[in-house]
């Protein structure tokens, strides 16, 4: 019987344990009606793809390490990953259509 205790406290070990090391907390800022607009090749999306909702949109940023900032179309449910922004306020044009967020520095645990 303590074995079999044993046994199960040390498989919930693992498990806690691999759960908590790849676990992500992270806070963006949103922009309605504003979306990315770089005037050089360094700040292109990382990544470009087909997400339902905003929030969908906002977790693929959340679950790739590189990711600083995001834009997602409403009208195309398209979203755009990006890694190489470095001032991503001076970098906006209006676009009624999209929604951008920027990674808040300093939230992201652990840190990337």
């Amino acid at each position: 019987m303590a074995s079999k205790r044993i046994c199960l406290w040390l498989v919930f070990m693992i498990i806690t344990q691999s759960v908590g090391e790849d676990m992500r907390s992270v806070r963006m800022s949103s922009m309605r009606g504003s979306k990315f607009q770089c005037g050089n090749t360094t700040c292109l999306p990382f990544v470009n793809l087909i997400t339902s909702t905003i929030m969908k949109c906002q977790m693929a940023c959340l679950a790739q390490i590189y990711c600083r900032a995001a834009t997602f179309y409403r009208s195309t449910s398209n979203c755009e990953l990006f890694a190489d922004i470095l001032n991503q306020n001076e970098n906006m044009l209006a676009d009624a259509d999209a929604t951008s967020m920027n990674v808040i520095a300093g939230t992201r645990s652990p840190p990337g």
